[in-house]
Parts: C-alpha cells; sequence; structure tokens
C-alpha cells in the first residue's frame, strides 16, 4: 500500500467529523443532564412531565448548534477546538442572519442526506471534501492557523 500523503481538505474533513463527534457528546451530556432533572421533577409532580422528556432530545440539539454557530463567532465548541472555521466561497466570515440560514439548512438537507447516504458519500467523492448543505449555501471550511 501506498503511503497516501492528507491534502489541505481531508484534514478539513478529518477536522470536520472530529469536531462533529465531539458536538454531539457535548448536547447527549446536556440531553442526559435535562432527563435527570426531568426524572427529578417527574418524581414529586407524579410524572407531570413524563411527556415532556421526548421534546429533549430535537430540543438541546436544534439549541446547541443554533446558538453556537448562529452567534457573532459562527463556531461550535468542537470547531474552536479542532480549529476550522466556517466561511463563503469568497473567504468572508459569514453574518449572523446567514449563519442562522445555514444551520436551518443544515437540519433540512442533513436528515434526507443521511437516509439516502448521500451525506457520508458526496464528501469523499469531491476533492474539497464539501456536504451538500455546503454546495447549496455555497460555503466552505478552513482551518485555522496553528498559532
Amino acid at each position: 500500500m501506498k503511503n497516501y500523503k492528507l491534502t489541505y481538505y481531508d484534514q478539513i474533513l478529518i477536522n470536520r467529523i472530529k469536531a462533529c463527534i465531539l458536538d454531539l457528546l457535548i448536547c447527549f451530556s446536556l440531553i442526559l443532564i435535562i432527563v435527570i432533572i426531568f426524572k427529578i421533577i417527574n418524581f414529586f409532580t407524579l410524572d407531570l412531565f413524563s411527556e415532556a422528556i421526548l421534546f429533549i432530545i430535537p430540543v438541546v440539539i436544534l439549541s446547541y448548534y443554533s446558538f453556537s454557530i448562529g452567534n457573532e463567532n459562527g463556531s461550535t465548541f468542537g470547531m474552536k477546538i479542532f480549529k476550522i472555521s466556517l466561511v463563503n466561497n469568497k473567504n468572508k466570515e459569514l453574518r449572523t442572519k446567514e449563519l442562522l440560514i445555514y444551520n436551518f439548512l443544515f437540519f433540512i438537507v442533513t436528515p434526507i442526506g443521511l437516509v439516502l447516504l448521500i451525506s457520508f458519500i458526496i464528501p469523499f467523492i469531491n476533492n474539497e471534501r464539501k456536504c451538500i448543505h455546503d454546495y447549496i449555501f455555497k460555503t466552505k471550511f478552513n482551518l485555522l492557523s496553528q498559532n
């Protein structure tokens, strides 16, 4: 097997995957904490809020991504740790309104792409390792300097 040298875009894709895993771990930790709190509340209120637990997962995930990507920094905790930034194709940072639209588009396109397995295939067959929502919204990720 030949030694494969990772390209710039390969490094971005690897960092995106690592950032996604870290962000999901944060979301699931928040969900666990909230579920525990709701279980305690339900114990004292005779299961008054038992059905509310079903809405915790989507609300926490949507809130985490909306408030982290939708803020003025435009990056999640995972993106900051793994030093990647979301920019438009002209390498300019997205404004808050654009980030919120990107986030909305992400939550519409990704589930459809996951069901059709397109979300897993597209980044590996294009040279820039972009996902479907990056093509639709004309964005890309850059590695931040290692300073």
